[in-house]
């Protein structure tokens, strides 16, 4: 017997980010199923009219969505986008996305931004030279060569990505080190 699709979604409203285009756009979430939802997109700077929407799906459909509500987070594909009523609407496919707490591998409150950079670490009167995995508002994932005692848990570091014009303050979270890579996360606590 056919079934109304509606009756396989659920609605409701959660607050998001979607990672589109070489910048993170705020979203409101207001239909999920299984398969996908659909969502209502603020304009960022490079993404500000349903023709620029339009325009980057004829190049690429690909995005990255985290919705802390739902700790969904993960890739999708942009089905597509239409005007409603002056808002921004997407129809979302998910790819590969993990949308329950219990076993989300990584429990964050924000948006993770994969993104190369180069940056310089000090620990301890240390000084190294690092590449940018991963960041969001609140931390960074980084990893450099060889195994370095000074680096450990806790302890407190300063940060300059020359390239993002940042300069922070912040402690080791948690690493992991052999004896060719050794791989941190970064929580930021003073950002200048």
């Amino acid at each position: 017997m056919f079934q109304d699709r509606k009756e396989y979604r659920k609605n409701f409203n959660a607050e998001g980010q979607l990672f589109v285009g070489g910048e993170t756009l705020q979203l409101n979430c207001y239909d999920v199923s299984l398969k996908g939802a659909m969502v209502e997109v603020s304009p960022g700077d490079l993404l500000t009219t349903i023709q620029d929407f339009e325009a980057l799906l004829n190049e690429d459909r690909q995005a990255e969505i985290f919705v802390a509500e739902l700790m969904l987070a993960g890739e999708v594909d942009i089905v597509w986008v239409k005007r409603e009523r002056n808002r921004i609407m997407m129809g979302l496919e998910f790819r590969d996305v993990v949308h329950n707490a219990h076993k989300l591998w990584r429990k964050r409150r924000g948006y993770r931004k994969v993104e190369g950079f180069k940056a310089e670490l000090f620990i301890d009167k240390e000084r190294f030279s690092v590449e940018g995995v991963n960041r969001s508002v609140e931390g960074m994932c980084l990893k450099l060569a060889g195994n370095h005692p000074c680096i450990k848990v806790n302890a407190p570091v300063k940060l300059l990505v020359a390239e993002l014009g940042l300069s922070a303050l912040g402690k080791v979270v948690w690493v992991e080190s052999n004896e060719l890579v050794t791989r941190l996360g970064l929580q930021l606590v003073i950002v200048k």
